[in-house]
């Protein structure tokens, strides 16, 4: 067999294969077995090209060899020269070549499909990403949820226990009050019966001087002597053991006013019958005045930069009770004092952010941190007890006049402004007069207030109650044992700490009371404490 021959033969082997393979891609099961029968036919097809191009070759050096012999030998006898005649080959290739284009179509088409499923997979997968990624997002938000609702729990609890606190501390002042009201009308009943008991006793005595002179009636009126004196002793232990018992109740502290009836001592000595019993009576003791609302001025100083500072209540001092009576439970507020004061005064608000940011400005020290709730008309918050002293010192300067804290009972004697209840205008927190807890004021245990926005009590300072505590110069004590009733400020005691007055926006009624005393390191800068002034007279 001829070249020719072993090459036309591998042709229709590689026809025969793509054919079959032809058929397989269009039977196949899958895209990804079609393509890899298609890429099999591909390779075939250029094997079949390469064979195509071998037998055109080999036919044309047949055709140069039959020319050849021709040329030798024209007279012999060609028919024994054998001859191959190509058509059915050439025939078969074309239809191959056909097909190869058919089939590089059906490959093109299929890779396209391949693209498509595979950015359909890429879709699916992202798709499936993204719901894997929203599958944790939601699993976390469920925790959180979960978290968020104890979280809530917790909260609610905690209300309600305050609330609960709240309401027996409240049930304990309304016992107190009504035990106060109820042994105040005895106390007052005890009085009128002592004074009637001395009514009588006078009356008695006038009698038995007269008795005692009358010859025939001296038994009867030794009698009546015993009788008068063993009455007279009586009221007067009555009067001596039950006054101060009572005393110490809140509401019978505060009527001290009340006259005590003086006490009449008779003449032992001998008279006639027509004289009548020396009677010696002892002097009252004089009691707390009231301050003379006429006698308070208000002022404003000027600053060397233009500005003005603060503006000050001018008080004429006076004497007033500090603290709480003993009855009260609180015992760093006893024992109530007399306290005498000289005139001073008082800044009428509590420094605001505008005070205190012209101090810093013109000192170059860091401005006080706002919280976000605004600086301005808000009281100045997260100050210190040296920035507050600091703030008084540069006032001094730009002032000419001297400026510091107040001390723990001018503070007092200010926010009292002459009155004798839990706060300046009667025992309970009243809607409307301040920003505290449970005050009914749209700040309530959020955020400060701007200050001066309530009533001022009658000494015409505002913010006494609530807001922000204040600091004050005195130094910590843990009770008023061995307080000196004269003198601006009590000195000594543990001066690493200071006292704070007033109450603050998040505190409730307990703590907001005009005598309630609290106390911070002097290094503290919290949201709820800022001061207020004094300038010395």
């Amino acid at each position: 067999m001829s070249s020719l021959d072993q090459a036309k033969a591998e042709a229709q082997k590689l026809i025969k294969r793509y054919n079959k393979l032809q058929a397989e891609v269009k039977t196949a099961d899958s895209s990804v077995e079609a393509a890899r029968k298609a890429k099999e036919a591909q390779k075939l097809v250029s094997q079949i090209s390469a064979m195509q191009a071998a037998i055109a070759k080999l036919q044309e050096k047949d055709k140069v060899a039959e020319a050849t012999i021709k040329a030798v030998a024209p007279n012999s006898d060609t028919a024994l020269i054998p001859s191959v005649s190509p058509l059915s080959t050439t025939d078969q290739l074309r239809r191959a070549e056909a097909e190869k284009t058919l089939l590089e179509a059906r490959i093109a088409r299929i890779e396209t499909a391949q693209q498509k499923t595979r950015a359909q997979i890429d879709q699916l997968s992202r798709a499936k990403a993204e719901l894997a990624k929203l599958k944790a997002e939601a699993e976390k938000n469920k925790d959180k949820r979960s978290n968020d609702e104890k979280l809530q729990q917790e909260l609610t609890r905690l209300i309600e226990k305050k609330e609960e606190e709240q309401r027996r501390l409240q049930e304990e002042v309304d016992n107190i009050r009504q035990q106060s009201v109820k042994e105040a009308e005895l106390l007052r009943v005890q009085r009128d019966t002592a004074r009637a008991l001395m009514e009588k006793q006078k009356e008695i005595e006038k009698e038995k001087i007269r008795i005692a002179f009358r010859p025939k009636s001296g038994i009867i009126g030794i009698m009546l002597g015993l009788a008068l004196v063993v009455i007279l002793f009586i009221a007067l232990v009555v009067i001596i053991f039950l006054t101060p018992l009572l005393d110490s109740v809140p509401l019978v502290a505060n009527l001290k006013k009340v006259q005590q009836p003086p006490t009449t001592v008779v003449s032992t000595t001998e008279t006639s019958p027509e004289k009548e019993p020396v009677i010696v009576s002892k002097p009252v003791i004089e009691e707390v005045q009231p301050v003379n609302l006429s006698s308070i001025s208000f002022t404003r100083d000027k600053l060397k930069n233009g500005f003005q500072g603060p503006p000050m209540a001018v008080l004429p001092g006076g004497t007033f009770m500090m603290g709480s009576s003993d009855s009260s439970i609180n015992r760093e507020e006893r024992p109530q004092h007399k306290v005498v004061l000289t005139p001073f005064a008082i800044s009428r608000y509590e420094i605001s952010f505008a005070d205190y940011d012209q101090f810093t400005s013109a000192t170059n020290r860091t401005p006080a941190d706002d919280n976000q709730w605004g600086r301005g008309n808000r009281p100045v918050i997260n100050v210190s007890f040296e920035d507050a002293l600091a703030y008084t010192t540069w006032l001094t300067e730009q002032t000419g006049y001297q400026y510091r804290l107040p001390s723990e009972r001018e503070w007092e004697f200010a926010a009292r402004a002459s009155t004798t209840g839990s706060f300046w205008w009667g025992y309970q927190i009243t809607q409307g007069y301040a920003n505290c807890g449970g005050c009914g004021s749209q700040w309530d245990g959020k955020q400060t207030a701007p200050v001066g926005i309530f009533k001022p009590n009658p000494f015409g300072i505002y913010d006494t109650v609530g807001n922000v505590m204040e600091w004050t110069m005195t130094c910590f004590r843990n009770d008023y044992q061995g307080a000196p009733q004269y003198g601006q400020n009590w000195e000594g005691g543990d001066c690493s700490r200071r006292m704070v007055r007033g109450g603050s926006f998040k505190q409730y009624e307990a703590d907001l009371r005009v005598a309630r005393r609290q106390n911070f390191n002097s290094r503290t800068k919290i949201n709820t404490i800022g001061f207020r002034v004094v300038r010395v007279n």
